[in-house]
């Protein structure tokens, strides 16, 4: 079977394996779920599905109950988690709401668990355009690999028309998130209005916009190694030394505070902000004091460290606005 020629690409022998899917009860993931629980006696794998409910449309516990139905249809136990949204002034809803899942499963994963992600051909060309349309540089464009520390997405070479012929095959059900109908959310516009017309002129999209994906991958795996290195001597606990950023070349110096952001779960800054981190606030006098804020999170320096916190986890104060003071 394909799916398992692709998992063992990904993490080896199958047999033991312990799987968790993010399971939405849309058409991708139940024809995950479905797959893998087809998959399950022949190679005794652990499996089990989440549903994260952020209860932002009236319609959310109806999906939430529907989900935990299929699965328990196909045999495959499936957990829950209410994870409400609390947005954050000038934070993209869609942005938010995938912060939240993605922190809610990963905080649910077992000991020695993959947590399994649907996300497929099509979904990396919408990830891909969005990325470029926003002016990301190689670390978006790279930003859904098929294994991630414990996260897989065995369905990335896997177009969405193959997965919906699947569960036609198996007359298998799903549900439709409404939302999905609504274009004046960025994805869903390119989605359902403008990637139908590229796929006109160039019906290989997919496959040449993945190779893309990893080529992008590729060299953000070779920035991230060699921001790793420049750490080792930046690093003063959870701080940076101002010091030690000062002697690195402009684009270096870039490249190690987002490897930094990353490895503390920060959500990335615009580039507009992490030029103001990289320059005028390392260059600010040493009594100063400056902070840069962004939706989700504050950087503030102290001296000659400099110090990232998650918004509302620490440092700001009362009454500080949104932005940056230098």
């Amino acid at each position: 079977m394909w799916l398992a020629r692709r998992l063992r690409e990904l993490i080896g022998p199958l047999r033991g394996q312990r799987l968790c899917v993010a399971y939405s009860g849309g058409a991708d993931s139940t024809a995950l779920l479905a797959a893998l629980a087809t998959l399950r006696a022949r190679h005794r794998l652990g499996l089990r599905a989440l549903h994260v409910n952020h209860h932002l449309q009236p319609a959310a516990g109806a999906m939430a109950r529907s989900a935990r139905g299929r699965a328990r249809q196909l045999g495959v136990p499936c957990q829950v988690i209410d994870a409400p949204v609390r947005l954050v002034r000038g934070e993209s809803p869609e942005a938010a709401a995938r912060a939240v899942r993605y922190g809610a499963l990963r905080a649910r994963l077992r000991a020695g668990e993959w947590l399994v992600l649907a996300q497929h051909q099509d979904d990396q060309v919408e990830s891909l355009l969005l990325q470029l349309l926003r002016g990301a540089g190689v670390a978006g464009l790279a930003a859904s690999p098929a294994r991630a520390g414990v996260l897989l997405r065995p369905l990335l070479p896997m177009p969405r028309a193959q997965l919906l012929a699947y569960l036609r095959r198996r007359s298998l059900g799903w549900s439709e998130d409404p939302s999905n109908a609504d274009d004046r959310y960025a994805r869903n516009f390119l989605r359902l209005r403008v990637i139908p017309l590229l796929r006109e002129r160039w019906p290989s999209l997919g496959v040449t916009l993945g190779r893309s994906a990893a080529l992008a991958a590729e060299a953000q795996q070779l920035l991230a190694a060699r921001a790793d290195a420049l750490l080792v001597d930046a690093v003063d606990g959870e701080a940076l030394r101002v010091s030690v950023l000062r002697r690195f070349e402009a684009a270096e110096r870039r490249n190690v505070l987002r490897r930094w952001l990353q490895l503390q779960g920060i959500p990335m800054p615009d580039q507009r902000r992490l030029l103001e981190v990289a320059g005028p606030m390392l260059r600010a006098r040493h009594d100063a004091q400056p902070y840069i804020r962004w939706p989700g999170a504050l950087v503030r320096r102290r001296g000659d460290r400099l110090h990232a916190f998650r918004e509302g986890a620490a440092a700001g104060g009362p009454g500080e606005r949104s932005g940056s003071i230098i």
